[in-house]
């Protein structure tokens, strides 16, 4: 088969049948990955390959889970933007995690996480930072306009002085927040 083959009409189906049997792949095909992207984004997904990991009780101990509004925050609401384009491209830099789970002996493990805790707490700040803390920012979206009562007097200056800076000198969620959801290591 030649490329001018492809591009000659169908001597055997019609332009509308050929259009409409790729319509329904297409939408097939979306809705999918559609659905895979979902059930890929839950805790319960998360901790098929954390679950030996003390990571989920750190949260419900955090503010992220004890807090005085009963809310507790997924994972997937940190670790995975979700704005369009940088949600797909999580997904897709996240995807290759399966190949450590497969390959790296112990990775379930409790000690493999306190070995390791370092560099992963420096790979998800470095992603916050990319992304200026957007996930952050999907919950707390008002905090300059409109703080928290409970924000102590302190912490309501130091957002509306980070506020006043121009965007690209401001500091992101993380650069002050380390450790709100996992403990960020000392050394």
């Amino acid at each position: 088969m030649n490329w001018r083959a492809l591009l000659k009409p169908s001597a055997k189906y019609s332009v509308l049948a050929l259009l409409i049997v790729g319509i329904v792949v297409g939408a097939v095909g979306f809705f999918a990955t559609q659905q895979t992207l979902h059930a890929t984004s839950t805790d319960a997904f998360c901790m098929t390959c954390h679950a030996g990991h003390s990571l989920k009780d750190e949260v419900l101990e955090s503010p992220h889970g004890a807090n005085s509004a009963g809310i507790v925050v997924q994972c997937q609401q940190c670790h995975i933007a979700q704005e369009p384009f940088n949600y797909l491209v999580k997904k897709i830099v996240v995807s290759k995690d399966i190949i450590g789970y497969l390959t790296i002996d112990g990775f379930e493990t409790q000690e493999w996480l306190e070995e390791n805790r370092k560099e992963q707490a420096e790979l998800a700040r470095n992603y916050l930072r990319s992304i200026d803390s957007s996930t952050c920012q999907n919950c707390h979206n008002r905090i300059y306009e409109d703080p928290s009562p409970e924000m102590k007097k302190m912490a309501v200056r130091m957002h509306a002085m980070n506020f006043k800076k121009a965007p690209e000198d401001r500091k992101t969620c993380i650069d002050c927040h380390k450790g709100v959801a996992h403990p960020y290591p000392k050394n």
